[in-house]
């Protein structure tokens, strides 16, 4: 491990506590949000960083594994994790294995798609922000039914951020490629940035409002991730 891993996973776990921490604030105050969203949606910014680690067994064995086990036994009852503040918004504020299910697709991205390090951070954006923001504008806005008791609204705010969020990781890494600083990615696909963003943002939407609710974070990220290594990623 050298001194870029250890930036990585300082980055990593304070996205994590950053996170959770606006969760707790907001769910003290009272306020009127889904801070399971919240979670969800700002731990997604690990994305924007674990190009940094080097190794596999390095990401698994401090950050993943470790974050899936955490969480494996928030879903849990009568232990000490499920009866902290995270068992409760793992057990009470949503799909039980929802979030289990979330770091579990982190550990599968590290396993099988550590060569197309791009397409499964586009992966990981729409499982995060995508779904993330689907559901608040869902709930909000959505009036208009589809699927499994999910809206049109909804499914354009999937398709809108999973879009935005493909041409912010695209541009972003291309620029770090630039200067030199991600190596080994790859952002050449064999499309445009704008047909990356349509296509991950059709797909995401699509897999989300087909997908049972508690599998919705193992569906949406693989079923992206693949389309993108498809188009070139």
């Amino acid at each position: 491990m050298d001194i870029q891993d250890v930036n990585a996973l300082i980055l990593v776990y304070s996205i994590i506590v950053i996170s959770l921490g606006i969760s707790l604030y907001c769910d003290k105050k009272g306020y009127n949000v889904d801070v399971r969203k919240i979670v969800h949606i700002g731990v997604g910014n690990f994305a924007l960083v674990w190009w940094m680690f080097s190794q596999q067994w390095i990401m698994l064995a401090f950050f993943s594994v470790p974050f899936a086990v955490l969480l494996f036994f928030a879903m849990l009852k009568d232990n000490i994790v499920s009866k902290s503040k995270l068992g409760d918004l793992s057990q009470n504020k949503g799909h039980r294995t929802g979030l289990f299910f979330y770091v579990i697709s982190i550990n599968i991205a590290i396993i099988f798609f550590f060569d197309h390090w791009t397409a499964a951070s586009i992966g990981m954006m729409a499982m995060t922000y995508g779904d993330g923001m689907g559901s608040v504008i869902g709930k909000r806005f959505g009036k208009h039914k589809t699927f499994n008791g999910k809206s049109l609204e909804g499914s354009i705010g999937v398709f809108v951020s999973t879009f935005v969020m493909t041409v912010v990781i695209v541009t972003l890494f291309g620029y770090m490629i630039s200067c030199g600083f991600y190596p080994t990615g790859n952002v050449d696909a064999s499309v445009p940035v704008w047909v990356l963003g349509i296509v991950a943002g059709l797909v995401a939407s699509v897999a989300e409002m087909f997908s049972p609710g508690e599998l919705d974070n193992l569906i949406i990220p693989f079923t992206v991730t693949v389309s993108m290594i498809l188009l070139g990623l």
